[in-house]
């Protein structure tokens, strides 16, 4: 692994913006990187960059994603005490672009030298419910085994179980009315939609569920008893039965409030993705646990709350888990990384790919 390479390939890749949905200026990067080091590439209908070394052997799916979230724009990264981080008005952008980092060098460092054959697989969309994942046409990899580099968890961590997630969607149908001449002829549909939510459990349900309302929007003026209101909600959980339960909680309560007050309550249900686990003694885990113990790192499992493009591989067939990379605080702009980490996890492929 070269150090100086890695880091100024960690800040190029953060310098290009890559929202969810454009993410073009750095899909071409990527495939120009990825054919500077003998692979050949494409991109599919969605807009993922898919890449094949074509070498012999077994062959490992190799995966991150490219887009980011918001504020992703104008990353301006700083390196301090061996910390990168942004400059506190954006998102730094290592989650993904650190996994994105670690996959490009350990291709480079091991040039030459690998058993194993990689393929790779960059994402878009990733976070906005793995889009990217979910159309990407698994047939076009030999792999039936990837690597998912992108957790937050310490490199030697293997996130080997997944939660299943619902998005619930309701929008409640009151009766508007003017607030101040004749309030009793509406029927105020903030009121409803909040008289259910107040009875909802949400939050931490137990060790495997969570469930959360995220939006709620609606109303005209103060002056106007509010005749629609929007809810966006989910619920996830590790447990298909456990998730079920809860949707179906959360969907009920909205249906009885509305139901009470004369109102109406539509509610849809997005399936984003299925519960994932891969059995802690599968050989991909154990492989995975034993090159992390070469590099010096204490290998370790777990489980996790949120989803990744592994959710996605698994059900299509290629067995996938994470790797934790180290980036701390994602989805704020106080999100960072070691470069230790970055570069503990870089060994720690590049010690998968040499076997």
């Amino acid at each position: 692994m070269n150090r100086e390479r890695l880091l100024a390939t960690f800040l190029e890749l953060l310098q290009i913006d890559s929202p969810s949905g454009s993410e073009d200026a750095i899909a071409q990067h990527l495939m120009g990187r990825l054919q500077a080091l003998g692979f050949r590439t494409a991109r599919d209908e969605k807009g993922n960059v898919l890449g094949w070394s074509g070498e012999p052997g077994e062959p490992l799916l190799l995966n991150a994603h490219m887009d980011n979230v918001a504020p992703c724009c104008g990353v301006k990264p700083r390196v301090e005490n061996g910390i990168v981080r942004s400059d506190g008005t954006t998102v730094l952008g290592g989650d993904d672009k650190g996994g994105i980092s670690a996959i490009l060098e350990a291709l480079e460092s091991t040039a030459g030298r690998r058993k194993l054959a990689p393929e790779v697989l960059f994402t878009v969309q990733e976070e906005v419910g793995l889009q990217g994942a979910r159309a990407v046409d698994a047939g076009q990899f030999r792999a039936r085994r990837g690597l998912v580099l992108d957790s937050g968890e310490k490199p030697g961590t293997v996130t080997i179980q997944g939660p299943g997630q619902d998005a619930i969607h309701a929008t409640i149908i009151g009766r508007a009315a003017h607030a101040g001449v004749c309030p009793e002829n509406g029927i105020n549909a903030i009121v409803v939609a909040s008289q259910a939510i107040a009875r909802m459990k949400l939050g931490r349900i137990d060790f495997e569920t969570t469930a959360n309302v995220g939006i709620i929007h609606g109303g005209l003026a103060h002056n106007i008893v509010p005749e629609r209101v929007g809810i966006a909600a989910e619920a996830r959980s590790r447990d298909e039965g456990k998730l079920v339960a809860q949707t179906k909680h959360m969907v009920d309560l909205w249906q009885e409030a509305a139901k009470a007050a004369g109102a109406r309550a539509e509610v849809t249900v997005d399936r984003i993705y299925d519960s994932f686990k891969v059995d802690e003694s599968d050989p991909l885990v154990q492989m995975l646990l034993e090159a992390a113990r070469r590099v010096g790192l204490e290998p370790r499992t777990t489980a996790t709350g949120g989803g990744t493009d592994g959710h996605y591989l698994c059900k299509k067939g290629i067995t996938a888990v994470a790797l934790g990379t180290g980036t701390r605080d994602v989805h704020s702009t106080t999100e960072s990384i070691a470069l230790a980490d970055l570069e503990r996890v870089t060994q720690w492929v590049e010690a998968v790919l040499v076997g």
